[in-house]
Order: C-alpha cells, then structure tokens, then sequence
C-alpha cells in the first residue's frame, strides 16, 4: 500500500523564502530529464551549510572529493580549517555557486520528500535491520541504533530514500552497510537520507549516503564514511573523514534516480 507522504515543514518554508527573493542571474533552472544525479551542483559539495560550518577537534576533519560551502553565509562561517584539510575540494566563498547549490539541494529535497512511499516505518529503530530497495517513510523523527544493513539483491542502479518528518538521531558505533551489489558494483547505488529538520550522529559511526537535512547536521567524533552533509542552516564536525566519492565501486550514492521532464523525482530505470 503507497502511503501519500507530506514535504516537510522546514523544507517548505525554506523553499518559499528563496521563491520570494529577487532573482539571481547566477542562477539557472534544473535540467530536468536530463541523466545528472538528482542533487545537481549540491552534488559538488561534499559540506553545504547555510550559516556556518565548524569543525573541532585536535586532528580535525578530512573532507575528500568535494567541496566545502555556506549559502547564503560568508565563508568566515566556516571555521576550523585548518586543522580540518580538503583534499579534491575548496572552501567555495558565497557566490552564485554556492547560491545555486542551495536552490539545488532545497530541489533534491523536495523532490525526495514527494516520492510515493512504499514502507512506513514510524516508530521503528533501523538498528538490526535489512532493508531492500525502496522509498521509506518515518511520519516524525527516525533513530538508527547500531547495524543497518541495504541489500541490493544483486540489482544496479537501485536506491533507497528514506523520508523523515522530523529528525535523525544515530547511537553510538551506528553503521549503515550495502550488501548484494549487482553486476556494475555498487557504482550507480542510490542513498538519500532527507530529514526535515536535524541530523545528529553518534561518535564512532560508520555512515553512507547523501544526508539532506532542513535545519543541523551534527557529527559525532570520529565518525566516518562515505557521503556528504546537506543542510539549510549549520555542520559541526568533530575529527570526521568524509568522503563524497567513496562507496563501492567509486559510488558517491547518486545513483538509481532521475527527474522526468515534470521535475519529479522517479527512477532512472526498472529492474526486472
């Protein structure tokens, strides 16, 4: 049974702000129907925040293939840098790249947020679970307490979106692992975590995934893995090694999704 998900409310006010602003001659509209992954220049950024980006810690945090950027913040916003190091990436000062970055990442997640659902899951810790491809549903927060497992099946190009109301909160040594690639190794794999309010990891996390969020993201130390932080308003990070490009088969877990040419987000393609 699909279950008819609601855009959450973060999302809606952000994207009614920026509908309202004077228009930019930076920015341009999304080619939809087009085969670029669904985050468009979001995707460029491994770090996008909206007021600030601070990374603590003695060792601080490695960024790798990607940049680090706050819209409509300035670039004083990001603070810790060095010790925190870029490697594959810059700071990228407010500009229209950074101001079309977010117009695409408030695109991604509304577009996210109004797939048809197939699983509700509200209520129900993801820890000690093994889930198939497909869009998940939380009506309010989500919590992920230790081992979540994505099993492809041995299908390409497949995703898994996960649709949070509110916030997601992970315990301590969380992980998220793929199992069952297909025959191009995990290369076109999909991961979209969309969360309409804060993201807070525990330390010592293992993540994956694009992790969208309308409010915070929050690291906790020492937490690692491959995939990229998103969000409307501010990161902390706390000796993290963030990787944008660094799943299976080079994966950056863009995959199994495209716009149709109405700007909705579908997938790219069916798998027998």
């Amino acid at each position: 049974m699909k279950i008819k998900n609601l855009i959450p409310l973060p999302v809606i006010l952000a994207l009614a702000a920026l509908l309202c602003a004077p228009a930019s001659g930076s920015a341009s509209p999304p080619a939809f129907g087009s085969t670029q992954s669904i985050l468009l220049s979001a995707g460029d950024f491994t770090l996008l925040g909206g007021t600030a980006i601070t990374s603590t810690g003695v060792l601080g945090t490695t960024i790798v293939n990607g940049n680090v950027g706050l819209a409509p913040g300035a670039t004083t916003g990001i603070t810790g840098f060095p010790p925190a190091v870029i490697i594959g990436g810059a700071i990228i000062g407010t500009s229209g790249v950074t101001g079309q970055a977010r117009l695409d990442l408030i695109t991604a997640s509304v577009g996210l947020a109004g797939m048809p659902s197939d699983v509700n899951l509200s209520n129900v810790d993801l820890g000690g679970m093994t889930l198939s491809p497909g869009v998940y549903t939380f009506n309010a927060a989500a919590a992920l307490s230790g081992a979540l497992t994505l099993d492809a099946q041995g299908q390409n190009n497949v995703f898994w979106v996960f649709q949070i109301g509110t916030a997601l909160t992970t315990a301590v040594n969380s992980t998220v692992t793929v199992i069952n690639l297909g025959s191009n190794g995990g290369s076109d794999v999909g991961i979209f975590w969309n969360a309409g309010s804060a993201i807070t990891f525990g330390a010592n996390n293992e993540i994956a995934g694009n992790y969208l969020a309308g409010t915070s993201i929050t690291f906790g130390a020492v937490t690692s893995g491959s995939g990229r932080a998103l969000v409307l308003a501010a990161i902390s990070l706390d000796n993290n090694i963030i990787v944008s490009r660094g799943g299976p088969g080079g994966s950056d877990w863009t995959g199994g999704l495209t716009y149709d040419l109405n700007g909705k987000v579908v997938p790219s393609i069916s798998n027998p």
